[in-house]
């Protein structure tokens, strides 16, 4: 069932972050694909923050919690500690194929992703040792 959840989260990360319109998608639930055969690949290094637009800060801080939650269900609650490692690659795989879809993926987008991975892997770190220690205690 894990296993399950995690394709499903991934596959809707992959249409969040390569639908054409953000906004169609969110407004009108409308999913739009366009291929580009011949991506720019200078957009991965724009450094283009806007940290003036909420629109911008929220769509960063889905990028966060989307791949906090994938990098949950992929580990299984920190089970797996290579699952951390393939969703970072995930990560910088849907920027990549952002450029083939008429979107911009940034680099500074996988390192925000990044971020959300590694506070998971904390979050199941410290639940381990406290779950550990409690069995311990019990001996």
């Amino acid at each position: 069932m894990r296993t399950i959840l995690t394709v499903l989260w991934g596959l809707i990360l992959f249409i969040f972050t390569c639908s054409l319109n953000f906004q169609l998608l969110i407004r009108y639930h409308i999913i739009n694909f366009q291929l580009n055969p011949s991506p720019d690949w200078s957009e991965l290094f724009k450094m283009d923050f806007q940290w003036y637009s909420t629109n911008w800060v929220m769509r960063k801080i889905g990028h966060f919690l989307g791949f906090f939650i994938l990098a949950q269900l992929a580990s299984g609650f920190g089970k797996s500690k290579m699952a951390f490692y393939v969703c970072v690659g995930y990560a910088a795989l849907t920027e990549i194929l952002q450029l083939f879809f008429f979107r911009g993926g940034r680099i500074y987008d996988v390192i925000n992703d990044a971020f959300g991975i590694g506070l998971a892997y904390l979050i199941c770190l410290i639940f381990r040792r406290n779950e550990h220690r409690a069995i311990h205690l019990k001996k």
